[in-house]
């Protein structure tokens, strides 16, 4: 009896957790989705509609339509910015102006004194709304970020990569994902200190930066491991990119001075590949780990690593044997 009511219990708790997950409308993301061609259309959708509302409850005798118009001016400030917003609300002053007009040929003081009330009300309600949008943005932009190097961070790298590899599945592509984490590391933490440490770790998320296309992504999946998806055109070889990305890392590490390196391991995602980003992920993995019990310093493309002596991948300033920690 008690194991039938247990059970009873957790089949009330899935059924209440499946139905918090339903996802909820979110205006937000809605008018982010839009286009500023359909933001637009919208918004002078909404303008014929409320002036139109506004002319026939006017000569109804209703004279409190007017806030309605707020609703364009928040979507064009949420859109556009405060200027925009503004704009609009200028826009909707002419329109009150011209339906008084319209029904009673002038405008008296009150009226006057009324619109300008209500442009001050706009204004306000634009500036709320301009200033909650720039606190929207960059809480949105840190929790995608990695507090320390700006990087993505491991969760944002996860989302990002899961629609890399639906686009270049679609679009029949291959994608090139590196996995990699520093070898030395944690003796600078122990030597120098974890502020030391702190600007490695940034110093090598800055110059990565500049070895990727803006397309791509790159992110810090915890302590020192990072993690590069790549879209590779027709043009570049898996071996080449990844050369390429191990030396430009390696060159990043050798600039801060504390003689860190860092080991790679990586695997091509092709076309039609039923593999998913975790499996992937984990290939990847357990690549790098096979380089750093066995040479560090190097990189393992898709299992098969690459020669002994690839000194004449670096520059000439890292020319030393850098499968060797």
């Amino acid at each position: 009896m008690r194991g039938a009511l247990t059970a009873l219990r957790k089949d009330h708790r899935s059924q209440q957790s499946d139905h918090l997950e339903v996802p909820l409308f979110s205006p937000e993301q809605w008018l982010d989705s839009l286009t500023p061609v359909a933001v637009w259309r919208l918004l002078i959708l909404s303008l014929i509609c409320i002036a139109s509302l506004d002319w026939l409850f006017q000569v109804s005798g209703i004279h409190h339509v007017g806030s309605l118009y707020m609703l364009p001016v928040c979507i064009a400030c949420w859109c556009f910015g405060f200027k925009t917003g503004m704009g609009i609300a200028i826009a909707e002053i002419i329109l009150s102006v011209v339906t008084l007009l319209g029904l009673s040929g002038h405008l008296d003081t009150s009226a006057i004194v009324e619109l300008v009330i209500q442009l001050i009300k706009f204004g306000c309600a634009a500036a709320v709304v301009t200033r909650f949008r720039q606190s929207f943005d960059r809480e949105r932009l840190l929790a995608r970020r990695d507090w320390m190097t700006g990087i993505l961070n491991r969760q944002e790298f996860q989302r990002q990569a899961e629609a890399m590899l639906a686009s270049a599945t679609a679009r029949n592509r291959s994608l090139l994902l590196a996995y990699f984490d520093l070898d030395g590391f944690k003796a600078v933490n122990d030597r120098f200190g974890h502020q030391t440490g702190d600007q490695l770790l940034q110093c090598l998320a800055e110059q990565g930066k500049s070895l990727i296309g803006l397309e791509d992504c790159f992110g810090r999946m915890g302590g020192d491991e990072f993690a590069v998806l790549i879209e590779l055109t027709k043009t570049e070889g898996a071996l080449e990119v990844t050369s390429q990305l191990h030396v430009g890392f390696t060159a990043a590490l050798e600039n801060t001075g504390h003689g860190v390196t860092c080991s790679m391991g990586a695997v091509v995602a092709f076309p039609g590949d039923s593999a998913s980003l975790h499996e992937l992920m984990r290939h990847a993995d357990q690549l790098m780990y096979a380089v750093k019990r066995d040479t560090k310093a190097g990189f393992s493309l898709a299992g098969h690593a690459p020669p002994c002596d690839f000194e004449s991948l670096l520059p000439p300033k890292l020319q030393r044997c850098s499968h060797h920690s």
